[in-house]
């Protein structure tokens, strides 16, 4: 098996997983921060695929409340914003980076 194809499968099952994390997530924030996951993972992913196999992938879920900052959701409803190339609020961002959820709100 060739590097690249084993580069690919383990980016799809890193999807996967993050795809079922945010599934089962239970709280709001544990839903953004999985989503923002799953978006990462989802971007890892495109980077090794060729532009025709990556259109025929499904879209990712829409983004929970609370995932994205208030001007990210009116810029994504105006159709300003590109969910493939957008970052996390400060807050997740942190906790993305891993700091914990209580630092992030102290702050």
């Amino acid at each position: 098996m060739s590097n690249d194809a084993l580069v690919g499968i383990r980016a799809q099952r890193a999807e996967v997983e993050a795809l079922l994390a945010y599934t089962h997530a239970k709280e709001a924030e544990a839903r953004a921060l999985a989503w923002w996951r799953l978006q990462r993972a989802r971007q890892a992913r495109l980077q090794g695929m060729a532009p025709a196999e990556s259109a025929r992938l499904s879209p990712l879920p829409a983004p929970p409340p609370g995932a994205l900052a208030r001007w990210q959701s009116w810029a994504l409803r105006f159709g300003l914003l590109r969910l493939e190339g957008a970052a996390p609020p400060r807050p997740l961002a942190k906790v993305l980076a891993g700091g914990s959820a209580a630092q992030s709100r102290a702050r």
